[in-house]
């Protein structure tokens, strides 16, 4: 076993869950990166999705795990010629199963942030996913300035937390386990605004009805790409072919189309790495 990757394993590593800025236990030690032939042995290609993420990954009304992301997993492995075993995680816990080795990658919503980028290892983008913030439909909220003395609800560990944490609003901020509780909160009243996916306003109409909630403003657009394990290079440089390859043959632009009924933005970003291809965020 080369010399770089017994460190790996032996290392201990800080983990971030919030953009990595809230650190997670420290773990007694990492697992290597895996290869694509080690994975191609195996026959099974671990991945993290997130579950509850509509349209991204989620059970529907048969039963079947399904979704965006979900589909484009099943196209790696199809790739690799391997089975694929589907490991749910959410925003809190994704990286931390990640590293400890129960998942060979994340394709979990996983946007490219710097932090994050200092733990694993992303592949190029393979779509675009706006982060809003979405709220009662009386509710006037244009920016941070608006928020002094309402009920945010997030997601923990989102890149919503993070940004409605760091501007100090005088918001009641109310962390959620995962994106359906979060909804669930909004629609029910419990808060008056929530740090979402902007494809959450679609399922929140579906549920509640039109016209009641809307959405407020946009925080940013995230590119969201594969995470590996930071020795995981050879399978990142694996990825990074395959996604080119999607988007050379328009498969993932009509995937994209399909669940997410938008059109993907033209011209994404061509690596995952270093400096995180974000636009500005909302300051106010």
């Amino acid at each position: 076993m080369k010399t770089d990757i017994k460190r790996g394993i032996s290392r201990r590593i800080v983990l971030a869950a919030v953009g990595g800025l809230v650190a997670l236990p420290l773990l007694a030690s990492a697992a290597a990166g895996e290869s694509v032939q080690e994975i191609k042995d195996r026959k099974v290609l671990k991945a993290g999705v997130q579950v509850a993420q509509v349209p991204w990954g989620y059970t529907d009304g048969s039963g079947t795990l399904t979704g965006f992301d979900i589909d484009f997993v099943r196209s790696v492995a199809k790739d690799l010629g391997v089975e694929v075993e589907f490991v749910p995680v959410t925003p809190a816990n994704r990286i931390a199963t990640l590293q400890t080795g129960q998942v060979d990658m994340l394709a979990a919503v996983m946007g490219i942030f710097p932090d994050r980028q200092k733990v694993v290892l992303f592949s190029r983008p393979y779509c675009n996913n706006d982060n809003v913030f979405i709220g009662r439909a009386d509710l006037k909220a244009t920016g941070w300035q608006d928020l002094n003395g309402a009920r945010v609800g997030v997601p923990r560990g989102t890149p919503q937390d993070k940004a409605v944490t760091a501007a100090n609003s005088g918001a009641t901020i109310q962390r959620f386990d995962d994106d359906a509780s979060t909804v669930q909160a909004l629609i029910s009243g419990q808060v008056d605004i929530i740090g979402a996916a902007f494809t959450q306003m679609g399922n929140i109409e579906k549920v509640a009805g039109a016209g009641k909630f809307d959405q407020k403003f946009v925080l940013n657009r995230v590119f969201n790409g594969v995470a590996v394990r930071q020795d995981s290079r050879e399978f990142a440089d694996y990825l990074n072919s395959f996604i080119a390859k999607q988007l050379e043959n328009g498969e993932l632009q009509k995937l994209y189309k399909q669940w997410i009924g938008k059109d993907m933005v033209a011209n994404m970003p061509t690596t995952g790495e270093g400096e995180a291809p974000l636009p500005v965020e909302i300051t106010k």
